[in-house]
């Protein structure tokens, strides 16, 4: 009967345990998802629109680089190369020394899957971002 109880205890605490030592990251990471919630959203507002409710998120080198016309000059060109966004999906988080990246699976109109990766800074301010289109090569019968 001790042996028992003293188990189900050595269980619950490794359980409570976990769940606080993910806690810090898991918070990170819904700060993060938002950032790039709203980034999606401005490059799918109208062309040149967008961009200054993201200033605040934005690394200061990424801020110099990003300006409205260059912001602008980026919605036409996803537009033109890959068409309408239809769908996001959340595909990976990963932790370094001094970055984070997310990754994201993005579906659109001309481009069935587009690999799109965000990396923030130790700051958690948005630094980088990549767009790079997937070929899905067709079954062979």
């Amino acid at each position: 009967m001790k042996k028992t109880v003293l188990t189900v205890v050595m269980l619950v605490a490794m359980a409570i345990s976990s769940v606080c030592i993910a806690a810090g990251d898991g918070n990170e990471l819904n700060k993060q998802q938002r950032v790039v919630d709203k980034f999606v959203a401005a490059l799918e507002a109208p062309a040149g629109s967008g961009l200054a409710q993201l200033q605040g998120d934005l690394a200061p080198g990424l801020q110099s680089k990003l300006t409205a016309g260059n912001f602008a000059e980026l919605q036409k060109q996803l537009r033109e190369k890959f068409g309408k966004q239809k769908e996001v999906k959340f595909a990976s988080f990963e932790r370094f020394d001094q970055a984070d990246r997310l990754l994201y699976l993005m579906g659109y109109s001309r481009q069935q899957v587009v690999r799109a990766a965000y990396v923030f800074d130790k700051d958690g301010k948005l630094a980088e971002f990549v767009f790079v289109p997937v070929e899905i090569e067709a079954e062979q019968k």
